[in-house]
């Protein structure tokens, strides 16, 4: 299933190209034969069931995982215009840093982890701490701020280089509904302000195809990569995820799209088992 409405309306033209990816893990076969055209501006949710390689293909993107097969271009060459929040992340809370120094080693790529920032710099760093709504706690230790709180630094490190392009991984684990929408509204909002295009890896199938422009499902291979308003069935999704599942689309009339196992057909899951992916 492919994109077939103007995918590259926002920016005119793809950002990212992804052409025939293979990447092993050891003797784990993590991405096969993965193609993908991200336009310039989109927002983008990259679903799959755990271990289906969104994260490996992140990290692909991102540069911290060559590909065996393949290659990542960015705007028709190679190149590095990306933050990224990764899924997990660790500060010794006991850590002698504050919010403003996590974000300011956002810079270290381009400055160097040694070197003294100038006005101009440490402007950005302000700013990215004001976009998320970090300000007032610019001065706090890492170690005691909340959860969502941290989560925002980490967003505020990966934007302060002004990036084309942010990946978040998993990034509404754990949260409740109200911070999730807050989080999505912030999005929106950095989208906006900085013309970011946004990959979104989640297996929130419930919540995130509301939320982005395009919907691309994995599982070592891509099976779907639509508008989500375009999408009329999940048989794709439920090769992807192996198991039933339901699909709320969103278009003009949100509704709710759920596909049965075929009991006879001999596929995953037909002993009715419940899949995770929520």
């Amino acid at each position: 299933m492919k994109v077939t409405g103007d995918s590259h309306a926002a920016g005119g033209g793809p950002l990212v190209r992804i052409a025939d990816v293979w990447v092993w893990l050891g003797e784990t076969l993590a991405l096969r034969d993965v193609s993908l055209e991200i336009g310039r501006g989109r927002f983008i949710g990259l679903m799959g069931p755990n271990g289906g390689g969104k994260t490996t293909l992140l990290k692909t993107i991102v540069g911290l995982i060559k590909p065996d097969r393949g290659e990542v271009t960015f705007e028709g060459r190679p190149g590095k215009t990306v933050g990224y929040v990764p899924q997990e992340e660790y500060i010794d809370p006991e850590f002698p840093v504050t919010a403003y120094d996590v974000v300011e080693m956002g810079l270290y790529g381009s400055i160097g982890p040694f070197s003294r920032t100038t006005e101009k710099q440490r402007a950005r760093v302000r700013r990215a701490l004001d976009l998320l709504g970090m300000t007032e706690h610019a001065d706090r230790r890492i170690g005691t701020l909340s959860g969502g709180e941290k989560q925002r630094v980490s967003i505020a490190r990966a934007i302060v280089a002004e990036p084309s392009l942010l990946l978040l991984d998993e990034p509404t684990t754990g949260v409740d509904a109200d911070a999730r929408d807050d989080f999505y509204q912030t999005l929106r909002a950095l989208r906006r302000s900085l013309s970011l295009t946004i990959i979104l890896a989640s297996h929130d199938i419930e919540v995130v195809p509301s939320q982005v422009d395009e919907v691309v499902c994995i599982n070592q291979r891509v099976y779907v990569h639509a508008a989500p308003e375009e999408i009329k069935d999940v048989g794709d999704f439920r090769k992807a995820y192996g198991c039933e599942l339901e699909f709320i689309a969103h278009g003009r009339y949100p509704h709710r799209i759920i596909e049965h196992h075929d009991m006879e057909a001999g596929g995953a899951g037909e002993s009715g088992e419940d899949c995770e992916h929520a």
